[in-house]
């Protein structure tokens, strides 16, 4: 019996000899590439990722014949993979479950080139059979941090957060590449120029944009904005006043923040200067008009401009339920005063799970779409009347709860009402309700107004109802669009009581 099972054996390394690998050689391998199917560009995407698996898994020494396989690889699935993601984008309105299937598709195209190009870089640093490979570092690790960054972008289709491993991963790229000095040496991917130290500014510069919530197409322009941006801001080490704008703690497992008063240079601190790209975005909504949804290149600066998504801001565990009136509609009804007979609110119980100065975590028992900018106004107890005024920023599933992320953007809104003067210029005459926002920031002691769309015009004076008193107003930028709703500035230019303004 022995002897059988060493006879089996022996076939089967003999098999394994004669088949080989199909990427044992650049030769192999576009023999191999020859016999994909050619029914459709998805049946051949589908074998290419077949094969970029099958790559990894067979764990070689890197050499440079396995970079040359990697690289057919990548230039024969780089145009499937367009196309792909063209149909994606496509599909979003309709074929829900082709959606999905595409998706997936490009989600684990990317993530197995990281994973090849990740692989071929540790390899060229700790294998001695790999010294050819170190003239190409800089080929290979611009092409793992690029793959890298896709992945990540690639979870916020689904509205899930880059994970802190994701984070980890390209500021360790980034890290090991700029120390050996290949941060900024120039490749070819796509016939295009690039670096590492672009390649991961876009990455940074998408988690500052943070676009849970944006729809495909919306995520997707997002990303060609930047990528089209030139000349693009690099990471420096040394902070300069008025000059520099973010930094990013390359220790830290999260995306760049805001520079306010952390003007410290570390060993891991890297310093951003997004001004000039923040008027460019700007200066986008100024020479083609709001078209569709209120202007994407503002939304896009503003967020950038507050400084993204930072989480490891010190948190007080807080639990217990709380209210919550989601939706325009129902929060204005819950800012009316308690014995208003019309309009009484929907109102959902949350769980609270932690607290910041910046805002509030939940803990949900179930599943609820919450898009990227959706308003919530939150109370502990409603017959109070006491409300703090909340956008949804985050969502993402952990241990089987659903946990969400908001941003705190006032802590005593109030219900108004607006309208223009007879001789107005631009908007509706008619009144209408709006949420006026009492230091939005308090570190700058900004006010806010939220009004409908409808009522918004740059520059237009517009009258501003509180009980008794009447504000004249200047309607100053858009801040952010929530949902048709507007989050601008203002300038008060007078106030009067209603008696004497009527």
């Amino acid at each position: 019996m022995t002897e059988f099972f060493d006879m089996l054996s022996t076939i089967a390394r003999r098999r394994k000899a004669v088949g080989g690998s199909p990427f044992a050689s650049v030769k192999a391998t576009e023999k191999w590439l020859k016999t994909l199917p050619a029914d459709s560009d998805y049946d051949t995407h589908h074998a290419l990722v077949e094969g970029l698996e099958r790559f990894n898994a067979e764990n070689e020494t890197a050499t440079l014949s396995r970079m040359k396989s990697l690289i057919k690889l990548e230039e024969t699935g780089m145009p499937l993979q367009l196309r792909i993601v063209e149909q994606y984008v496509r599909n979003q309105a309709s074929f829900r479950l082709a959606r999905q299937a595409l998706w997936r598709e490009s989600w684990v195209f990317w993530s197995l080139l990281a994973e090849a190009w990740l692989g071929m870089l540790k390899q060229a640093y700790r294998t001695p059979a790999s010294a050819e490979l170190k003239p190409l570092v800089a080929d290979i690790a611009t092409r793992a941090l690029r793959y890298a960054g896709l992945v990540m972008r690639w979870d916020y289709h689904q509205a899930r957060n880059p994970a802190a491993s994701a984070w980890r991963r390209v500021h360790k790229l980034y890290r090991l590449i700029e120390r050996d000095g290949f941060a900024t040496q120039e490749v070819q991917i796509n016939a295009r120029p690039t670096h590492c130290a672009r390649e991961y500014t876009l990455v940074v510069l998408m988690g500052l944009v943070h676009p849970l919530g944006y729809r495909t197409q919306e995520i997707e322009s997002i990303a060609q904005l930047l990528d089209g941006y030139q000349p693009l801001p690099l990471p420096e080490t040394v902070p300069l006043r008025e000059v520099h704008t973010h930094m990013v703690d390359l220790s830290l497992s999260e995306g760049a923040c805001r520079l306010e008063d952390d003007w410290v240079q570390g060993r891991r601190l890297r310093y951003l200067a997004l001004r000039p790209l923040i008027e460019y975005l700007k200066s986008l909504d100024q020479t083609s008009p709001a078209e569709g949804n209120n202007g994407l290149t503002h939304q896009v600066a503003s967020l950038i401009e507050r400084g993204g998504i930072r989480r490891n801001r010190q948190r007080t565990h807080r639990f217990g339920r709380v209210w919550v009136a989601a939706g325009m509609g129902n929060i204005l009804a819950a800012l009316a005063r308690p014995d208003a007979a019309k309009g009484r609110p929907a109102l959902e119980p949350w769980m609270l799970r932690d607290e910041s100065m910046e805002g509030m975590g939940f803990a949900l028992t179930e599943a609820t779409t919450l898009p990227h900018g959706r308003l919530v106004a939150v109370s502990w107890d409603p017959s109070e009347n006491v409300w703090q005024l909340l956008a949804i920023r985050w969502n993402r599933e952990e241990d089987g709860q659903h946990l969400v992320g908001t941003q705190r953007l006032s802590r005593h809104p109030k219900r108004v009402e607006v309208y223009f003067e007879p001789d107005g210029q631009g908007g509706s005459q008619e009144k209408t309700w709006a949420v006026f926002m009492p230091m939005t920031h308090t570190d700058q002691g900004v006010s806010n107004l939220l009004i409908p769309q409808t009522h918004y015009r740059l520059g237009a004076p517009l009258m501003l109802r509180d009980g008794d008193t009447v504000y004249r107003l200047r309607l100053g930028e858009v801040q952010e669009s929530h949902e048709g709703w507007l989050r601008v500035g203002m300038d008060v230019l007078g106030r009067e009581q209603f008696a004497v303004a009527a």
